[in-house]
């Protein structure tokens, strides 16, 4: 159970940074659902743990140097967020992919590997190439 929910963040984490990259350097506004999903409050209008697991991924990544925002909006979503220049230089860099000739960004192989729905190869790739230093 444990690497499903490690999985799970390390899906969040990189459609979040892929997110920000999209828009950059525009401050936007990040909706907590664009990334887990619909959510489905129970009947005291508590947000699922998926939702709130998705936002605890954004919190970390903020903590942690990733992004920036201005406040959260209830628990629905974060404004004015945007990578940092840690994030930036992180994902425009070429992926250590020793199988491939040309040298693609790392945010194009990430992005391959999370169409791709290939969870070990987004845990690795932001694990070896984005959160290290």
């Amino acid at each position: 159970m444990l690497d499903v929910h490690l999985d799970e963040f390390f899906k969040d984490c990189a459609s979040i940074l892929l997110m920000g990259l999209k828009h950059f350097p525009k401050p936007q506004t990040l909706f907590v659902q664009d990334i887990s999903g619909i959510d489905d409050m129970d009947e005291f209008g508590l947000h699922s743990d998926r939702h709130l697991s998705a936002l605890g991924a954004i919190t970390w990544l903020k903590e942690e140097g990733f992004i920036r925002f201005s406040g959260y909006d209830r628990q629905e979503s974060v404004d004015d967020f945007v990578l940092t220049a840690r994030s930036l230089r992180q994902l425009l860099k070429p992926a250590s992919n020793p199988n491939q000739q040309d040298p693609t960004p790392m945010f194009q192989t990430l992005e391959f590997a999370l169409l791709d729905g290939d969870t070990s190869w987004v845990k690795q790739l932001l694990q070896d190439q984005v959160f290290s230093d």
